[in-house]
């Protein structure tokens, strides 16, 4: 047998092996897949990716969903007739319910894996009603009683509704103010909770002291905080948390403190001299008293490091 020969046949054998590893393949594929789709659906198992200390999805209300809902119950039936795209939009029709992904494991059971939506800001309405934002501006349900801690809004107008419409600005609103608030760990512990008044303005109600903040919109958080932040620390250090009742920091530059009552001229006698507060801060303040029946304090500094003076109060 000539050398020639030897290798066809060789080639041969090695054609007829792999044809026949590929038919042997195609066969437990076809099988496969044919086992596959008669087997039925054994079970449904969920899992939420949320808050470490509480999750605000429901599974039981999702499962009995899924389960009770003969149209929508896989359990039981054959894996070829199951209608994944339409379980997912079911469950993704929860409102805390941020994303969903269904599929089937390989011990045909159906794993639906749910991420939460997380609540930014808690919203009490002047109707006595209560909500959760999340960072999109989505109305989110109250559920059980679980209480996390997060930005309070009180005052919200019931004749406003989620999502959209008239109201969008004053939940952009909310939720900037909500945002700074939560990522700075001092104001959250200082703002017990943040009013909405009747003209849409937001006021801060402090957990220490007594003086309302009258902050206006949700513009210009940085300068209106710090400009705050400066007052709580050379004004009411030295005159006393409970001096004054409303704070004004509405203007841009200064910070407007009033008293109810005149009760002659103590602000300028208890507050920090020129001098001494100079030194100690390197800014230099300016009181002012209005003249008329409440004794109203207007405190702006200077910069002397960039020597630009603050504009007047606005009359």
């Amino acid at each position: 047998m000539g050398e020639k020969r030897k290798r066809r046949i060789r080639n041969g054998i090695i054609v007829l092996a792999s044809l026949a590893m590929i038919t042997g393949f195609v066969v437990l594929f076809v099988a496969a897949s044919r086992d596959r789709g008669t087997a039925a659906c054994k079970g449904v198992h969920l899992a939420v990716k949320g808050a470490p200390d509480h999750l605000f999805v429901d599974e039981d209300e999702i499962r009995a969903t899924l389960l009770g809902t003969a149209r929508l119950n896989p359990v039981g039936k054959p894996l070829s007739t199951l209608k994944i795209q339409e379980l997912e939009k079911s469950v993704k029709a929860f409102p805390w319910v941020a994303d969903a992904e269904l599929y089937l494991d390989n011990d045909n059971v159906l794993q639906v894996l749910i991420t939460e939506k997380v609540p930014e800001t808690r919203v009490f309405t002047t109707g006595g009603g209560t909500f959760y934002l999340d960072a999109e501006g989505a109305k989110l349900p109250v559920t059980g009683s679980f209480v996390s801690r997060m930005p309070v809004f009180t005052g919200f107008p019931d004749t406003h509704s989620l999502p959209g419409g008239s109201d969008s600005a004053l939940v952009a609103g909310i939720i900037r103010l909500s945002a700074f608030l939560s990522s700075h760990p001092f104001w959250m512990a200082q703002v017990s909770q943040v009013n909405i008044n009747g003209q849409g303005a937001f006021e801060l109600i402090p957990t220490v002291g007594s003086a309302l903040v009258e902050f206006g919109t949700s513009n210009d958080l940085e300068e209106k905080f710090s400009k705050l932040l400066t007052f709580y620390s050379a004004g009411l250090n030295n005159v006393g948390w409970g001096y004054y009742d409303t704070l004004d920091v509405r203007f841009r530059g200064q910070v407007v403190a009033t008293r109810k009552k005149s009760q002659g001229n103590p602000v300028v006698d208890s507050l920090m001299t020129r001098d001494s507060y100079a030194n100690s801060t390197g800014s230099t303040p300016q009181l002012k008293m209005r003249s008329g029946a409440a004794a109203e304090v207007t405190w702006t500094e200077t910069n002397t490091d960039a020597k630009t003076a603050i504009r007047p109060p606005k009359q």
